[in-house]
């Protein structure tokens, strides 16, 4: 068992914010975007090209008006329920949960994110660098199974955009192991698990040089690492 410290960030711990129909807490800000974050010390500031993470839920039938993005990579996972989008992109798309819907902006998109249902939807959402600039904006739906890690971004797939970084998203068995050995960040999305002998639950992030990860019960996680070359 890997035995090397980890930073915890309970999300139950920070703020709760939010715009229009999305209540959220920002977990994660990087001070290459936004500078000022660089003296909260409750909040994760990122690794790499990985920015920001707000974890949160849509309200029953409502959700953002059209806005813009550019230049930014952003991973939506749809937690539970059903988020409607359309925009630039495409219109009448439906994310049904557990679903994951990733953007990539490039030189210019925008959209409207909404909950099609009268029950709220939940979303952890987040943000990376692209490799470069001026990219053609572009998106990729990917369903999350049971007792399998998704590629969703980056890493050696070769059906995700490339990036400098790599997000899994997924859910793993009972008893099942993770072993990760550089600089991470992940959060948990269900259940429980064991983090370098350390008890993590749902809504907590966790970052650190390293990890043995053993799911306990019901994990849902997101993982986050540099990238490998595709």
């Amino acid at each position: 068992m890997i035995s090397t410290s980890l930073r915890i960030i309970d999300k139950e711990a920070l703020p709760l914010g939010g715009f229009a129909g999305i209540v959220e807490t920002r977990m994660v800000m990087s001070p290459k975007v936004w500078p000022n974050a660089q003296s909260n010390h409750q909040i994760s500031h990122g690794l790499g090209d990985f920015i920001y993470l707000a974890y949160g839920h849509f309200k029953p039938n409502d959700g953002v008006p059209i806005h813009p993005h550019n230049d930014v990579d952003i991973v939506s996972f749809i937690t539970s329920g059903s988020v409607g989008h359309k925009g630039t992109l495409g219109d009448g798309t439906v994310i049904q949960g557990p679903g994951v819907q990733v953007q990539r902006a490039g030189i210019g998109m925008q959209h409207s994110e909404f909950s099609v249902t009268d029950k709220k939807a939940g979303i952890v959402q987040i943000w990376f660098l692209p490799p470069k600039d001026g990219l053609a904006p572009n998106y990729q739906n990917f369903k999350i199974q049971e007792g399998k890690m998704t590629s969703v971004l980056g890493g050696r797939n070769d059906n995700t955009f490339d990036s400098h970084m790599h997000c899994q998203i997924g859910f793993v068995d009972d008893g099942e192991e993770i072993n990760v050995n550089k600089p991470f960040i992940a959060i948990i999305t269900r259940g429980t698990a064991i983090a370098n002998g350390e008890k993590v639950r749902e809504g907590q992030l966790i970052e650190g040089k390293e990890v043995s990860l053993i799911a306990h019960k019901q994990l849902g996680l997101v993982l986050i690492t540099r990238g490998d070359e595709k």
